[in-house]
């Protein structure tokens, strides 16, 4: 079979130059380019799939970079994507670092290889060397849900703080005092903007809010497993919970429900991100859902007009919604205290 090098060999150049004069890099002068074009249809050279997307300036892949495909809401970020890079003809590679950020940063650096024509990612890590694995990446990129400190690339996400805000008002309007919340990662923006936008319903309430209520870098069942059974040991339990996301919702309730308590009874539960199962447990899970499919297609569709070459593509931000079931109630009887007239 025939190989770059034996190309190479026959055009008297080194294989590096093959391959930038095959994918028409502007540094490799035109005698170059035709001497290799010569020599690569002399012995019937065929480049593979990545060179040929290479030669004519990008491929008809799109990427997809998640932390966590196991979590339903990047799973509907990746329908929404696909089926709008599916209207254009182009197709989509999914990878996920499963929340690990060693092998984040491996991925990272193998979709440095030009072979995407484009990426969308929500990344778990978030210092420099993130930020320089991003850049590095070919082609245009999009966030989605987040970004990392140091690094800007158009984004696509919703109004966290404004929708938690809502949310947490509720709680207090039904008569809560003692309200905790299970935070993300200090590091995350959207867990910044979901614990600001907590603290200001707070400071709407005129309430005051413990340390102890808020438990800071939690990811995942067992980070949210493991943040309840903490709120739980406190002398003053709360009354209400609030959860960075649906993972560390379902992690909170089996550390509830082990700890022999009724939901809302006992406690009342409001979860950040939808799930499909939050409408059948009992009893079903308030949640704010996030327009998860749609974050998806708006990712697609930056990438695409980036791809026929407009430059200026800005920030998307699009709604979420309180979606009320019947994990929320009035705090216990002995907590109950008459809300403030509206």
């Amino acid at each position: 079979m025939v190989g770059i090098r034996d190309v190479a060999r026959l055009a008297g150049v080194s294989t590096a130059t093959v391959t930038r004069a095959l994918r028409g890099d502007p540094s490799v002068t035109a005698a170059t380019k035709a001497k290799v074009q010569a020599a690569a249809v002399q012995l019937g050279y065929v480049p593979s799939a990545a060179a040929r997307a290479l030669s004519r300036g990008h491929s008809n892949l799109l990427g997809l970079f998640v932390p966590d495909i196991v979590n339903p809401f990047y799973a509907q970020v990746a329908q929404g994507l696909e089926d709008r890079a599916a209207e254009e003809r182009y197709h989509c590679v999914i990878a996920s670092s499963h929340l690990n950020r060693e092998r984040e940063q491996q991925l990272l650096t193998s979709f440095q290889d030009g072979t995407l024509a484009g990426l969308a990612a929500t990344t778990v890590g978030s210092d420099e060397s993130f930020a320089a694995a991003l850049t590095a990446t070919r082609g245009p990129l999009v966030l989605v849900d987040r970004r990392p400190r140091g690094f800007n690339a158009p984004l696509v996400r919703t109004d966290n703080r404004k929708v938690t805000r809502h949310a947490i008002s509720r709680l207090f309007a039904m008569g809560h005092t003692r309200i905790a919340m299970i935070s993300g990662p200090r590091e995350f923006d959207t867990a910044c903007q979901r614990l600001s936008g907590f603290r200001m319903a707070y400071q709407d309430a005129g309430s005051f809010l413990p340390d102890s209520y808020i438990r800071h870098g939690h990811l995942g069942e067992a980070g949210g497993h493991a943040a309840m059974r903490e709120l739980l040991a406190l002398p003053q339990v709360p009354t209400a919970v609030f959860c960075f996301n649906n993972l560390v919702t379902v992690g909170a309730l089996t550390a509830i429900r082990a700890a022999g308590l009724k939901i809302p009874h006992d406690i009342s539960v409001l979860a950040f991100d939808d799930m499909s199962l939050f409408p059948l447990v009992d009893p079903p899970i308030t949640a704010i859902a996030q327009p998860a499919y749609e974050m998806g297609r708006a990712a697609a569709d930056m990438l695409l007009r980036r791809l026929a070459g407009e430059q200026e593509v800005t920030d998307i931000v699009l709604p979420a919604t309180l979606i009320e079931r019947e994990s929320l109630g009035p705090p216990p009887a002995a907590e109950r205290i008459t809300p403030p007239a509206t």
